[in-house]
């Protein structure tokens, strides 16, 4: 009994150290035995090239039931796009360099459409593109056997994903979405006792950067295919008002709560804390809203974004949810800049390997060709690629030299289908273990997918060592290749930070409009919110130092909400005409902060300080400490546009 518990320890601490638990354990076994399998499969049906099917199972597996099922859903129709695409362009009776010219147009709108949609739509839109090289380019070299191992590749594709999508349906556990959703709550609350309990001290940066991170949790663990996720929006919809309620507190010289206001706060934030399954914390939300009413207008409103937060994630933990869309969400993230650069790259690239392989004479230029298009498509559609890609450039040279050391030594051996796949069996069990592994999960990734791709394990494949090295040699050569480009010329966060502020401070300059235009709406607030939370990412990536520049992007909406009482006042508020005059003078150098923000400060200037009784003096206190709070971002903007 000591000798086994002494083993079961030992066999703990060594999971341990590799960075596996038992559930990832698990996973990465049956991932494996899925790409065995699905490899069994396409050479029973004696499919040309097999080894893409269990590249498909490699790609599309996931911890996660929901995501693995989407992945699944899109990466089949993605292909199923990208197959049309590519067959048609090899049955048309097109010049070459026409076809070549058409394909890297259709990879660069492809990659750049992966920036532009929700991420299930940008998997799908990715493997559009990939798949039509997969089909194109390798048949270039074909001769009239081109269009059947094209399509051979397309159906081996097609049973890798039917079998891993098994293995999610049976074996995955579902994600645990209401605890998300609980998470989310519990910080709505956090936020609620901040503004009860303190008066003076900013907002806790710590609690801002757990809510973003949070908030990038929220499409893989609500993951489903062909729907948008109402518990993603409902989760959203917390992580919105949250943002505000920080930003609230993040003001300084604010006038104390009363005491029922701040009762009825702390009683809505221990509603929060307790499950929504049990209880709702409407009722708390709406009495904590009234008392706020005459207080601050402001928090009335975010309480109520609350409520409605709160009865739509009531309407989805029903027995049988009914679709009941929160009023202000976060929108898909939109990035043109990135899209642009993405499709850019996609389709310089793809013209590049269809020349190299239509042009070179080389039998298996296709080889290097489809790795230089993979690598770039893939990097390109991340957002911060430079980052990622030595990790993964790490893996493709492990997966590639296995891939050498399994032709050079085994594959001569294989007599039939039987020994490839014990030999190939460890070499799976290896590659699913470390993709499991939160250690080695990255490289793992690419790593698997090289081996698969170098490794060729099939009867006829070449032995010879001259063969084997020139193949693997050219698929590190152009992959690192992509690498160091990226990493020569990295996308830099300060730019990308620039950029967002840039865009929010023209959001807040158009939100100043004419002063009897119509206030914002709902839209308009939840993209201010996405742009807020990529915002605060690539600011923290810039930095790479403490919290206190993550919570200054809060004053971007203490700005926005400075022009909107603004404009309320201007409609609503009895000025004095000399008030009501220096109130449109500031609006009117509102207009133009991101040019001429010396003409703000001068206007401030002109209204009352925060110790003189006037309807402007709490608005022009509101609008300083926003000013000040922003300025950095505001100069990183400028610098951007310059």
């Amino acid at each position: 009994m000591q000798r086994q518990t002494t083993a079961v320890l030992t066999m703990t601490r060594i999971a341990q150290a590799l960075g596996l638990t038992r559930q990832a354990a698990v996973f990465g076994a049956s991932t494996a035995a899925m790409a065995l399998a699905s490899f069994a499969i396409a050479s029973l049906f004696h499919l040309p090239n097999a080894f893409w099917a269990p590249m498909a199972v490699w790609i599309v597996a996931q911890p996660s039931r929901g995501l693995l099922l989407e992945r699944g859903v899109y990466r089949l129709l993605g292909t199923l796009a990208g197959a049309a695409v590519g067959f048609a362009l090899l049955a048309a009776p097109l010049p070459l360099a026409l076809a070549l010219a058409l394909l890297a147009g259709w990879a660069g709108g492809c990659a750049a459409l992966t920036h532009l949609t929700r991420a299930s739509f940008g998997y799908a839109a990715l493997m559009a593109g990939l798949t039509a090289s997969v089909v194109l380019l390798p048949s270039l070299a074909a001769g009239s056997a081109s269009a059947a191992i094209a399509l051979a590749r397309v159906v081996c594709t097609l049973i890798g994903v039917v079998c891993v999508m098994a293995m999610g349906m049976v074996l995955l556990p579902a994600p645990p979405r209401r605890e998300l959703l609980g998470r989310v709550r519990r910080l709505g609350g956090e936020a609620l006792r901040q503004l009860a309990r303190d008066e003076s001290r900013p907002a806790d940066d710590e609690l801002l950067l757990s809510l973003t991170r949070l908030e990038q949790q929220l499409a893989p663990s609500h993951a489903g295919p062909l729907r948008g996720s109402s518990g993603a929006q409902v989760s959203g919809a917390f992580v919105a008002a949250t943002l505000s309620l920080l930003a609230m507190a993040r003001l300084t010289g604010r006038q104390p709560l009363p005491a029922p206001l701040r009762d009825a706060l702390e009683s809505a934030a221990d509603a929060l804390d307790r499950p929504a399954r049990h209880a709702s914390a409407s009722a708390a939300l709406e009495h904590a809203a009234r008392q706020a009413q005459a207080f601050s207008p402001r928090l009335a409103r975010l309480l109520d974004q609350l409520v409605d937060a709160e009865n739509a994630a009531a309407a989805w933990l029903e027995p049988h949810p009914s679709r009941r869309p929160p009023r202000i969400t976060l929108p898909t993230r939109r990035d043109t800049p990135s899209a642009l650069i993405a499709g850019a790259a996609g389709g310089v690239v793809t013209l590049f390997a269809g020349l190299l392989v239509a042009y070179s004479g080389w039998d298996n230029a296709w080889l290097p060709a489809m790795g230089l298009c993979t690598f770039t498509m893939v990097l390109s559609s991340m957002d911060v690629p430079q980052a990622l890609a030595p990790r993964m450039l790490q893996g493709i040279i492990v997966g590639v030299s296995l891939a050498a050391a399994f032709r050079l030594w085994l594959m001569p051996h294989a007599q039939g289908l039987g020994d490839i796949l014990l030999m190939l069996a460890p070499f799976m069990l290896f590659g699913g273990l470390a993709r499991a592994s939160r250690i080695t999960k990255i490289p793992a990734l690419d790593g698997n997918m090289c081996f698969m791709l170098a490794s060729q394990p099939f009867l006829q494949a070449p032995t010879a060592l001259g063969s084997v090295l020139q193949d693997a040699g050219s698929l590190i050569a152009s992959i690192a290749l992509v690498a160091l480009a990226y990493r020569l010329l990295p996308r830099d966060p300060g730019r990308r930070a620039g950029h967002l502020a840039w865009e929010m401070l023209r959001d807040i300059e158009r939100l100043c409009g004419r002063h009897n235009s119509p206030p914002p709406d709902d839209g308009w607030y939840g993209r201010m919110y996405r742009r807020l939370l990529r915002l605060m990412i690539h600011v923290g990536r810039a930095q790479e130092s403490g919290s206190a520049g993550h919570a200054g992007t809060l004053g971007m909406l203490n700005l926005a909400d400075g022009v909107i009482r603004l404009r309320t006042l201007l409609q609503t508020a009895a000025l004095t005409d000399a008030e009501h005059r220096t109130a449109r003078q500031l609006l009117e150098a509102l207009r133009h902060l991101r040019r001429a923000p010396d003409g703000v400060t001068r206007a401030l200037a002109e209204l009352p300080s925060e110790k003189q009784d006037s309807a402007l003096a709490g608005l022009a206190a509101q609008l300083r400490h926003a000013l000040d709070d922003t300025a950095a971002l505001r100069r990183r903007a400028l610098r951007f546009q310059r």
